[in-house]
C-alpha cells in the first residue's frame, strides 16, 4: 500500500515535469495509433465482406461453367456417335450446342478468372478476341432458335412437301447464314463502331454498350430481336394448327366409339349406351385437352427460356445505352450476365435431354447395353419419328400420321433425312398410323 500511494504522489510528479509540448506529442501519438486501429479493423472486416462475394461469385461462374460444359457435351457427344439421330433437324441442334460448348471452353474460363482478380490479365489481344467470341456464338444461338422455329413451321403446316422444302443443301446454307449473319453483328466494335472493354461487373471483355447507343440498338434488332420475333410467329401458328389437329383426331376417335356402341348395342342396348358415353366423354378430354396442353406447354418453355435468360441482359444495355454505365445496378448487371450464361444450360435440357430416345441412347453409352429395352431396328424406325429438335414442338401427331389424315400416302424413306416426327407415344409408329386411318375411314363414312 505504501508502494502504491509513492507511485501515486511521484506519477503525478512525473507528469507535471514533462514539458507541454511533450504530453501533447505523446496523447497525438496515442490517439493516431487508435483510429489507425480502428480503420484496420474497418479494412479488415470490408475485405472479409469482399471476399466473401468474390468467392461466392466464383463459385457460382464456376458451377455455371461446368453445367455448361457438361450439358451440351453430351449431346454433342450423343448425335455423333448415333448417327442415325443426327437428322436434318437435328444438325441445328448439334450446331447449337456445339457453339454453346465453345463458349464453356473458350470464354467462360476466363470469366472465372476475372471475377476473383477484378480485372483483366489476359491482354488486349484476348479481350477483343473473347468479346467478339461471346457476342458470335451468343448471336448464333438465338438465330439457331429461331432457323429451329422455321423449321418446325414447315414440318407441321407442310408435312407433305417438308422433305423437297428441307433440304440437306438448304440446311447447310441455312448454318452457313446464321454464322455470317451473326458475323455482321459482332465485328462492328472491332472496327470503330463502338469499342471493347472490361466490364468488372459483367467479368469479361464485352461491346461498350454505353459508348454508342446506335450499335447496342443495331445488335439488339439484328441479332435477337429478329429471331425472337421469327420464334413467336412460327410457334404460334404452330400451336393454332396444334388445335386444328386435336379436334380432327377427337372427331376420329368419337366415330370409332360410337360404332363400337352401335354393335354392342344389339346385344345389350342398355349397357352399351351407358359404356359407349362414358368412354366418348373419356376419349374427348384425353385426346382433345391432351394435345393443346402438351403443345402449349412446350411452346411456353421455348419462349419462357428465351425471356428468362437473355431478357434481363437486354434491359440491362439498354439502360446503359440510354442513360449511361452507372445507371444500373452492379447487382442487377451481374445477375442479368449470370442469365445470359445460363441460356446455354437451357439448350441441351430443351432440345435434347428432354428426348427419351437420347436418354436411353445416352444412358446405353454410359452403363452399357442393358439400359437397351429395344432391338437397334426398332430403336432406329421410332428414333426417325421422335427426333430430338422436335420434342420440344410435341404436338403428338408425325407428318407422317398427319398425311394419313389428310388422304396421302405415308411419306417415304426419303423422308427420313428430314425427319419432322412429333413424339405421340412409344409406340409403334404403323400402330398408331393404322388407328388413326380406320378413325379418317370411319369419319368419312359418317360424313357421306
Amino acid at each position: 500500500m505504501t508502494a502504491l500511494l509513492s507511485l501515486g504522489l511521484v506519477f503525478p510528479v512525473v507528469q507535471h515535469a514533462l514539458p507541454s509540448p511533450r504530453r501533447g506529442a505523446l496523447t497525438m501519438s496515442f490517439n493516431s495509433s487508435l483510429s489507425h486501429r480502428k480503420e484496420l479493423s474497418n479494412l479488415t472486416e470490408e475485405d472479409g465482406g469482399q471476399g466473401g462475394v468474390v468467392v461466392t461469385e466464383f463459385v457460382a461462374i464456376v458451377v455455371i461453367t461446368i453445367f455448361v460444359c457438361l450439358g451440351n457435351l453430351v449431346i454433342v457427344v450423343t448425335l455423333y456417335r448415333k448417327s442415325y439421330l443426327l437428322t436434318l433437324s437435328n444438325k441445328f441442334v448439334f450446331s447449337l450446342t456445339l457453339s454453346n460448348f465453345l463458349l464453356s471452353v473458350l470464354v467462360l474460363p476466363f470469366v472465372a478468372t476475372s471475377s476473383v482478380r477484378r480485372e483483366w490479365i489476359f491482354g488486349v489481344v484476348w479481350c477483343n478476341f473473347s468479346a467478339l467470341l461471346y457476342l458470335l456464338i451468343s448471336s448464333a444461338s438465338m438465330l439457331t432458335l429461331g432457323v429451329i422455329a422455321v423449321d418446325r413451321y414447315y414440318a407441321v403446316l407442310y408435312p407433305m412437301v417438308y422433305p423437297m422444302k428441307i433440304t440437306g443443301n438448304r440446311a447447310v446454307v441455312a448454318l452457313a447464314y446464321i454464322w455470317l449473319h451473326s458475323l455482321i453483328g459482332c465485328l462492328p466494335p472491332l472496327f470503330g463502331w463502338s469499342s471493347v472493354e472490361f466490364d468488372e461487373f459483367k467479368w469479361m471483355c464485352v461491346a461498350a454498350w454505353h459508348r454508342e447507343p446506335g450499335y447496342t440498338a443495331f445488335w439488339q434488332i439484328w441479332c435477337a430481336l429478329f429471331p425472337f420475333l421469327v420464334m413467336l410467329v412460327c410457334y404460334g401458328f404452330i400451336f393454332r394448327v396444334a388445335r386444328v389437329k386435336a379436334r380432327k383426331v377427337h372427331c376420329g376417335t368419337v366415330v370409332l366409339v360410337e360404332e363400337d356402341a352401335h354393335r354392342n348395342g344389339r346385344k345389350n342396348s342398355s349397357t352399351s349406351t351407358s359404356s359407349s358415353g362414358s368412354r366418348k366423354n373419356a376419349f374427348q378430354g384425353v385426346v382433345y385437352s391432351a394435345n393443346q396442353c402438351k403443345a402449349l406447354i412446350t411452346i411456353l418453355v421455348v419462349i419462357g427460356a428465351f425471356l428468362v435468360t437473355w431478357g434481363p441482359y437486354m434491359v440491362v444495355i439498354t439502360s446503359e445505352a440510354l442513360w449511361g454505365k452507372n445507371y444500373v445496378s452492379p447487382t442487377l448487371e451481374t445477375w442479368a450476365t449470370w442469365l445470359s450464361f445460363t441460356s446455354a444450360i437451357c439448350h441441351p435440357l430443351i432440345y435434347g435431354l428432354w428426348n427419351k430416345t437420347v436418354r436411353k441412347e445416352l444412358l446405353g453409352m454410359c452403363f452399357g447395353d442393358r439400359y437397351y429395352r429395344e432391338p437397334f431396328v426398332q430403336r432406329q424406325r421410332t428414333s426417325r419419328l421422335f427426333s430430338i429438335s422436335n420434342r420440344i414442338t410435341d404436338l403428338g401427331l408425325s407428318p407422317h400420321l398427319t398425311a394419313l389424315m389428310a388422304g396421302g400416302q405415308p411419306l417415304g424413306n426419303s423422308s427420313s433425312t428430314g425427319d419432322t416426327g412429333f413424339s405421340c407415344s412409344q409406340d409403334s409408329g404403323a400402330q398408331s398410323a393404322l388407328g388413326f386411318r380406320n378413325g379418317c375411314h370411319a369419319a368419312r363414312r359418317l360424313h357421306v
